[in-house]
């Protein structure tokens, strides 16, 4: 099996209830005709295969990172760090990855990568 091009990327949760105290949660504005939330509906928005929601650096890597996997032939992985436990979140901070990197085979790349760094990443 061959090798995939991890991107590490960084998601972060949004919340709007932390905006709101309960008393505001019954007003007019929030409350439908219906009587439901109108906070329900944030719940189906995309987030995408990582826990949160990333900065435009972070998508525009993982754009350009799918983009090279595609034309080249490659699998690419993302992961997210937020997910991993405290000991796993330590060893990636003493290793100095901080998102987004991308790494392959050992060598890695911070920041938002061009085609060229991908190139030279993988060894062609």
């Amino acid at each position: 099996m061959e090798e995939k091009i991890k991107v590490y990327v960084s998601g972060f949760e949004i919340s709007t209830l932390d905006y709101v105290d309960k008393d505001s949660m019954g007003h007019p504005c929030v409350t439908s005709r219906h009587g439901e939330n109108i906070f329900t509906g944030f719940k189906h928005l995309p987030k995408g295969s990582w826990n949160g929601y990333l900065t435009d650096d972070q998508i525009e890597a993982i754009d350009v990172v799918s983009k090279f996997c595609e034309e080249n032939g490659f699998e690419y992985e993302v992961v997210d760090i937020t997910n991993m436990s405290f000991a796993n979140k330590m060893k990636f901070m003493f290793k100095g990855i901080k998102a987004p990197t991308i790494s392959f085979r050992g060598k890695k790349i911070e920041g938002v990568p061009t085609k060229e760094d991908l190139k030279v990443l993988i060894g062609k």
